[in-house]
């Protein structure tokens, strides 16, 4: 690692250690006010209708064939 690249290593540690910290922290607010129950449900609803999208252009595609 050439001496240029040092300070870019550090600056992508320490975004990479803040980014942790305030998601863990969010996390652990979250969680103990309950609303962690809610943030997991809103991303369940959203995976579930991306999976049902999938599954209609699969099948559009299948047809086609």
């Amino acid at each position: 690692m050439s001496m240029d690249d040092q300070p870019k290593a550090l600056i992508r540690w320490r975004k990479f250690l803040v980014k942790g910290t305030v998601w863990l922290s969010t996390e652990l607010a979250l969680g103990l006010i309950g609303m962690d129950t809610l943030a997991d449900y809103s991303e369940f609803l959203t995976q579930s209708r991306t999976v049902d999208h999938i599954e209609t252009a699969i099948a559009s595609i299948t047809t086609l064939m």
